[in-house]
C-alpha cells in the first residue's frame, strides 16, 4: 500500500472518523466548514479525488461525498487511527470483575464475551483457555460383565474421556490394569503425534487400546475451537444501517451455524498482538461487510482467544484497545495460574 503525504493522510482520518460517527457521506466543503487544514475547498477536493482514484474512498459521482473503503479503513487502522485511553476508572472496574472468577478460565471466557459486548455493543466471542493439542495424563481400563471393556482416558488438560469396547474374549482385570499401568507410564505427557513416534512392543489388547486412545485423542484436538462462547446478537438489530439486509440474513445464519467462529479462531496467529479483519478481507462471505478484532490470551502452550465482530464501520480507536486490554488482563490472570 502506498504511503499518502500528511494532509492526504490527515483528509483521510478526517472522512474515516466522521462517517464512523455519522453515516455518511463527508462531503469537502463540510471537511473545510469543520477542520482549519489551511487549504482551499478545491484543494481538499483535489485530494479527494486522488483517494478515490487510489482506492482509500468510494464517491458516486464527483461532486458527492467521500464514504472510507475497506482498503481506507485499514489505512486508518495502521497508520492514522488515534486509540481511546481507557480510563483508570474503567480499567479497575474491570480488572475487579476478572478477579472475582481467578481460577475459573471457563469463566474468564464467559465474563469477557459478557465485558465486551457490553462496552463495544457487536458481537463478542471467547475461547476458554486450552493446550493447542492435548497430552495424556493417566489411562484406566475396567473391565465389565461381558467382554466389553471401558477405556477412561484422563487429559492433562483437566478433561476425562471414555469409549466402550468390545474384545472377542473377556480378559481378566489383573491384566487390563496392567495394560493401563504400562501405557500410562509410557504415555504419560504424550500428544498424539509423539505417541505415534514411539517404537515399543504391545501386546494384542495394548494395540487395540492405543489405536483406541489416539483416535479420542484426535477427536479432542480436532474440536479445540469448538467450544467457545458468543453474545450480542441483540445489537444486530441495531446495526441493520450498517449491513445489507441480505448480508446481514447471511452472517446470522453463519453464526448461528458456528462453523465460521471455529474457522476463525482456529486460523488464528498464535503470536501476541490484534488481528484485524476488514470487510473483503474476510474469507467468509457473510463477513464481507464486517470488521472482525480478535486476539490470543495465555500462557506458555495454554492459549485462548477473544473478539468482536462487527460492521466495518466500527470505532476501531475504542474497539481494538478495549479487546487488548481485556486479553492483556487474562494472560495475566493464566500466568498468575499457571506459571
Amino acid at each position: 500500500m502506498i504511503e499518502l503525504p500528511e494532509r492526504t493522510g490527515t483528509i483521510l482520518k478526517i472522512i474515516v472518523g466522521e462517517y464512523i460517527s455519522s453515516g455518511v457521506a463527508v462531503s469537502s466543503d463540510a471537511i473545510y466548514r469543520r477542520y482549519a487544514l489551511n487549504a482551499s475547498p478545491a484543494t481538499i477536493r483535489h485530494e479527494m479525488a486522488y483517494l478515490a482514484q487510489q482506492g482509500f474512498i468510494t464517491r458516486p459521482h464527483t461532486s458527492a461525498g467521500g464514504i472510507p473503503s475497506d482498503k481506507g479503513y485499514r489505512y486508518y487502522v495502521e497508520g492514522l487511527m488515534d486509540e481511546a485511553q481507557i480510563s483508570t476508572e474503567e480499567r479497575t472496574a474491570i480488572r475487579r470483575r476478572f478477579k472475582q472468577a481467578r481460577h475459573d478460565p471457563d469463566e474468564w471466557a464467559r465474563l469477557a464475551v459478557s465485558i465486551l459486548t457490553q462496552k463495544l455493543q457487536n458481537i463478542a466471542l471467547a475461547t476458554p483457555l486450552r493446550a493447542p493439542v492435548c497430552h495424556l495424563r493417566h489411562l484406566d481400563i475396567i473391565s465389565l460383565d461381558s467382554p466389553t471393556i471401558l477405556v477412561v482416558l484422563v487429559l492433562r488438560e483437566g478433561k476425562t474421556k471414555q469409549r466402550f469396547l468390545t474384545l472377542d474374549r473377556k480378559v481378566p482385570q489383573d491384566a487390563l490394569s496392567a495394560a493401563a499401568a504400562r501405557l500410562s507410564e509410557a504415555y504419560r505427557d504424550r500428544t498424539v503425534s509423539e505417541i505415534r513416534s514411539l517404537s515399543i512392543p504391545l501386546s494384542p489388547i495394548e494395540d487395540i487400546v492405543t489405536q483406541t486412545v489416539l483416535r479420542m485423542m484426535q477427536v479432542e484436538d480436532a474440536h479445540q475451537h469448538d467450544q467457545f462462547y458468543v453474545d450480542g446478537w441483540r445489537y444486530l438489530v441495531a446495526q441493520a444501517n450498517m449491513i445489507r439486509a441480505n448480508h446481514m440474513l447471511s452472517l446470522v445464519e453463519a453464526l448461528e451455524k458456528k462453523s465460521m467462529l471455529s474457522a476463525l479462531l482456529a486460523n488464528l496467529r498464535s503470536e501476541r498482538g490484534i488481528s484485524v479483519t476488514i470487510g473483503s478481507e474476510n474469507e467468509e462471505e457473510a463477513l464481507r461487510e464486517c470488521t472482525v478484532v480478535l486476539s490470543h490470551y495465555g500462557v506458555g502452550e495454554r492459549r485462548g482467544a477473544i473478539g468482536v465482530i462487527g460492521p466495518t464501520r466500527m470505532p476501531y480507536g475504542r474497539v481494538i484497545p478495549i479487546v487488548d486490554y481485556v486479553s492483556s488482563l487474562m494472560s495475566e490472570l493464566a500466568s498468575e495460574t499457571y506459571s
